[in-house]
């Protein structure tokens, strides 16, 4: 069973990323978490009435936090996710406060309102619950904006303790497009894959890039790691293409390919934090050249190489 765990800061474009969790809860049978997080502290603002039933027309009374929560309860019990509740028991964490609905099978599914720092929030709240998914759908930013107000989606992909969707234009029935070169950060993604796939309606295509330089023996390699790949997809019930791109920019070509509508499917790339931080990685280089939203695998070696992942066994 996969773990999810959605955020929202209560803007319209968080409803995509509450709609794509509730499609992936309910289609994967997975546990789920809301979670927003607040910059400022507890002592920052009144305290909400703890251990007391508050019902649904009361939600005015409570703290920003507390409401954007409410209103994330609302679309979730829209959706079918939750069953309304009467009324909710806001409780006290170390970290905030929180409270619990119940899905119409019984399960729990926690709201979390947490204070603190953006990225070592949201990774706490990810290492205390075993969290697999992080799904986001935050605001864009660009020109000296970005820079003033910072990148979360950057922080994201550099930092979080979890793998990390992105919602853009494309939701849970959109094309998937998986970015695979038999590579290690190729390699990573297919056990994510492997969970998230019974979610996904086809087609489900792989894209490989071969760039300038490359040897007649690592191009044969790659293409036999993608054949084999495109057979593992087919067997699952997820038909689609095999797409072979050559160029020397792959951020370009993987955007170019996936369009604005897919749901691009990369795994994370090992190398050394400071080179990340001055080059960027290459999903936040297509990130930058795309309006498709981005499943990102960031799952260490020994989870990649399971006998499970059709690439386990490529060189």
């Amino acid at each position: 069973m996969i773990n999810l765990l959605v955020y929202t800061d209560g803007k319209p474009h968080s409803q995509s990323a509450l709609h794509f969790a509730a499609v992936l809860t309910k289609r994967l049978n997975a546990r789920l978490a809301v979670i927003t997080v607040r910059s400022s502290t507890h002592g920052g603002e009144d305290p909400p009435p703890v251990g007391i039933e508050l019902r649904r027309d009361q939600s005015p009374a409570l703290s920003r936090g507390l409401r954007i929560l409410v209103a994330a309860m609302e679309t979730l019990a829209a959706e079918n996710v939750i069953t309304p509740p009467e009324a909710i028991t806001v409780r006290d964490t170390p970290e905030g406060y929180m409270f619990v609905c119940r899905t119409p099978a019984g399960d729990r599914i926690p709201f979390y309102e947490t204070f603190g720092h953006f990225l070592e929030a949201l990774n706490k709240v990810v290492d205390q619950q075993s969290h697999d998914l992080l799904i986001i759908s935050p605001e864009r930013r660009k020109g000296i904006g970005r820079f003033v107000a910072g990148d979360a989606t950057r922080k994201l992909i550099l930092g979080l303790h979890a793998s990390l969707l992105v919602v853009r234009n494309a939701g849970p029935d959109s094309r998937f497009l998986i970015c695979a070169d038999g590579a290690a950060s190729s390699r990573r993604l297919f056990p994510l894959v492997q969970k998230v796939l019974p979610a996904i309606v086809p087609p489900v295509d792989i894209v490989s890039i071969e760039r300038p330089g490359m040897s007649r023996e690592q191009i044969q390699a790659t293409q036999e790691c993608l054949v084999q790949a495109r057979a593992w997809l087919d067997t699952c019930g997820k038909m689609g293409s095999l797409l072979h791109r050559k160029g020397e920019s792959r951020a370009e070509l993987i955007a170019e390919a996936a369009g604005s509508g897919s749901v691009i499917v990369m795994g994370a790339s090992l190398r050394h934090d400071v080179m990340r931080r001055m080059l960027g990685s290459l999903p936040m280089q297509v990130l930058d050249r795309t309006e498709s939203s981005l499943l990102l695998a960031k799952l260490p070696p020994e989870t990649a190489d399971a006998e499970s992942n059709p690439l386990s066994h490529c060189p």
